[in-house]
């Protein structure tokens, strides 16, 4: 089959369509990421980006939104009618929007997948379009749940260990979080001199002056590893004992598939406030600790490391909890799925 996986540019849309991009061309299909500038530029830091093609489509540099869209129409009309694909998913995000209604048009069958706990704007817009849906939660009427296709390195299975310092990785998501630069050193300035030296910190700064970071953690008396990008997250959060993120569903999915415990602070101006709804979902199950963010977010996390300090168990309870077994098998079950549209 020839398979068509449209995604945004954030990791949150590309990096399910990655793993399940992974899963296809395994059973031999011949499968296209097709994504905006954003999504193709962080498509390098992929390390294994040579398994897939990426046709990218541009949203900028014309002047006005309607010949955009015109300009997209026509490069993504061309590329249906040169590869017909049979099936074209569409992974959320409104660049979407566009090559999904084209590949409609041009006869292939449509598959919508929502990995959020609510569904998105475009996802919403693309509902008749669709001939099968799929989401990550249970989102009621016609959606079918299957989990998320998580990228194969988090599907290791990596015992979750608690003994020495408490190794903290801290990422803001494909795009990074430049608040976390003052949340968690603030957090971290009140607790005792004896506290602080049982933590280690391991940070993501997309956008914030390395140096800048690194120098308040040394003062601190906190070791620290900090860099603008991390192409080895798994590695790094697999050696890990907890996670401060934000709440996006494919961060959430990779920590249940890798079974780490996670303090969840949600993108305040998420659409839809669906950060805080995926994150709740953790929460209710005792997998994670929610903090809104705040002017008390730093104090917030401040309690809850002096929690963990005190009694390290409540990080292997979380764990457990954490954990999702389905996971292992989401890529696979999906591409079955997929299978199954043909003809």
């Amino acid at each position: 089959m020839k398979v068509v996986l449209c995604a945004g540019g954030t990791g949150g849309h590309l990096f399910p369509a990655i793993a399940l991009a992974e899963a296809l061309e395994s059973k031999h299909h011949e499968v296209t990421i097709v994504t905006d500038d954003r999504g193709a530029a962080y498509c390098e830091h992929i390390e294994n980006k040579k398994v897939y093609k990426s046709v990218r489509l541009s949203l900028r540099g014309a002047p006005f939104l309607l010949f955009r869209l015109f300009r997209i129409f026509i490069s993504f009309l061309h590329f249906c009618k040169s590869k017909k694909p049979d099936v074209i998913i569409g992974f959320g995000g409104v660049f979407t929007l566009v090559p999904v209604i084209t590949g409609k048009m041009c006869g292939a069958k449509i598959v919508l997948y929502e990995q959020n706990a609510i569904i998105g704007r475009a996802n919403r817009w693309l509902l008749n379009f669709a001939d099968l849906k799929l989401s990550a939660f249970s989102i009621g009427g016609s959606w079918k749940v299957q989990p998320s296709p998580v990228r194969k390195e988090f599907l290791k299975n990596i015992p979750y260990k608690c003994d020495g310092k408490i190794k903290i990785l801290v990422i803001g998501g494909s795009q990074g979080a430049r608040s976390f630069s003052t949340i968690v050193p603030d957090a971290i300035k009140g607790l005792s001199v004896e506290e602080r030296s049982e933590l280690e910190i391991v940070q993501q700064d997309s956008y914030g002056d390395i140096e800048e970071l690194q120098n308040k953690y040394d003062s601190l008396g906190v070791k620290s590893t900090i860099d603008k990008f991390f192409d080895n997250v798994s590695e790094i959060m697999g050696k890990s004992q907890l996670v401060i993120c934000r709440a996006g569903s494919s961060t959430l999915m990779e920590l249940a598939a890798i079974r780490r415990p996670a303090v969840l602070i949600p993108y305040p101006k998420a659409k839809d406030n669906h950060q805080h709804l995926n994150a709740k979902r953790y929460v209710d199950r005792n997998a994670a600790w929610l903090i809104e963010e705040n002017g008390y977010a730093s104090e917030r996390l401040r309690n809850i490391l002096r929690q963990i300090l005190r009694d390290r168990e409540m990080l292997k309870q979380k764990s457990v909890h954490m954990y999702n077994k389905a996971l292992k098998d989401a890529s696979s079950n999906f591409v079955r799925l997929i299978e199954s549209m043909e003809g």
